[in-house]
This record gives C-alpha cells, structure tokens and sequence, in this order.
C-alpha cells in the first residue's frame, strides 16, 4: 500500500504525543504522523486549556498549504483528543479531508448532568494539585476504562506510565477544569452539518461509547462505524493490528 497521506492525531487524557509512536507502525496508509502533547499535558504545559485555545492549538499544528506533501490530511483523536478534533471540525469543517474519532463522546446534552460532571472534574482537579500526580494516576489507572489498558503490549504500557509522570499537577487540574466533559460544549446539535468523512472505532467491551457511535453515525451525513472485538476504550493500544486494518481501509475508501 503506497503511503501518501499524514496524520495529526491527538491523546487522551494524562497521554502525550509519544502514545502513538508504537501504534503508528501498523498503519501502513499513512505516511507521516504528527502527534503533539495537548494543552495541560507534559513537563512543561500550557495551562490554557479552554476549548477556544485548543481549537487554536490544533490549527497551528496543521501544514500549511505551502507545506502539504501529501495528497490528504486526516486528523486522528483518541477519547479527550477525539472531542478536541470534534469542536475542531465544527469550526472549521472544510480544512482537512477526512477524520478518525476514537471512542469520542460529543458532549454532555442535560444542563444538569453537565453542571454535575462539572463539580466532579473540579474536585479531582483539587485532589491532583492537593496529592499530587504520582497518587492520582495510581487512582485513575484502576478506573474501569483505563484498568483494561493492562492489557496491552507490556512495553508499550511501562512507557505511557513513565510519560504520565512527567505531566504537572497544575497542567492536568487545568485540563480538567477547562476541558472536562462538564466543561465542553454540546456538539451533538451540530453533527448534521459535518460532511466530511467520518470513521468512527470503539471497542466492543466498551458499551457506552459504542452506543454514543451508533448514535453519532446516525446524525454523521457521512460516517462509519467499526466495533473492535474484543477491546475497550483504546482500541488502538488493545488491539493494534486490527485497528490498523480499519484505518487503512477506510483511507484507501
């Protein structure tokens, strides 16, 4: 398969740009990756982590026409990274030719349930600054979601570890007072309006959000949705390979 085409693809929360490095191999489509550290993350953050600023972020990361050697641009988020890529592509929906959304939420639609997630992300912002990150990842990696990424390649899974270790107390509490779910407009209103290709890939042990991408490709005009056996909110991390294969085939559609 001839490579022609690259990628800006972005993190989840508590990641960094170097998660992609063992993933990226596997997918013989893309030519070139670019994988930035997201506003809030890594040893020196930035501490503006509104969605305004990482809209902005994104767009300063992507190549100038100018630069383009490639014949597409495909942007490519894994769960927080994927709702960043989301808010982008709602402004600014014409600047790249096709997106890859990894166990993406659009948004919290009830005012309520948003003001209480909200609350949430604020006290766990405080609990990081107060105990610093060392004891909140150890808390946040026995969470259901991020517990089955021990699963995963033994290497791939020691190196995320000694990354999370670099981020800043003050840069992961920002992320999660500006850009938590609680924090994040509602996008769903605005999914009809975005034509550009859509693939959408969940894990198939993760039910929630497989249900959100069922929806989300019901409102998509066009989207698709692949369901990885087997695997839960990092599929690309739990099942390398086959993720691959359907990022591969969904660029050469």
């Amino acid at each position: 398969m001839s490579k022609t085409h690259s990628v800006l693809a972005l993190h989840g929360f508590t990641g960094c740009g170097e998660d992609f490095s063992g993933f990226s191999p596997f997918c013989h489509a893309l030519a070139s990756w670019d994988c930035p550290t997201l506003p809030g993350h890594g040893p020196d953050p930035q501490l503006d982590c509104s969605p305004t600023s990482t809209v902005e972020f994104i767009q300063q990361q992507l190549p100038t026409p100018q630069s383009k050697q490639t014949t597409a641009n495909i942007l490519l988020g894994y769960s927080m990274g994927a709702r960043a890529l989301l808010q982008y592509a709602c402004a600014y929906p014409n600047s790249c030719d096709a997106f890859i959304l990894i166990g993406c939420n659009p948004g919290i639609e009830d005012d309520s349930e948003r003001s209480d997630r909200c609350a949430a992300d604020t006290l766990l912002a405080q609990d990081i600054e107060t105990y610093g990150v060392a004891r909140f990842l150890s808390n946040w990696e026995e969470t259901p979601l991020i517990r089955a990424q021990q699963g995963m390649r033994s290497e791939w899974r020691a190196q995320m570890r000694a990354n999370r270790l670099e981020h800043q107390a003050e840069g992961l509490a920002a992320s999660l007072r500006q850009f938590g779910q609680g924090s994040c407009p509602n996008l769903w209103p605005q999914l009809s309006k975005l034509a550009m290709p859509i693939l959408l890939i969940t894990g198939s042990e993760d039910t929630k959000y497989t249900d959100i991408a069922k929806r989300m490709q019901s409102e998509l005009p066009n989207a698709a949705h692949q369901v990885i056996n087997g695997a839960s909110h990092a599929p690309h991390f739990e099942a390398p390979e086959t993720t691959a294969q359907v990022i591969d085939a969904f660029i050469s559609g």
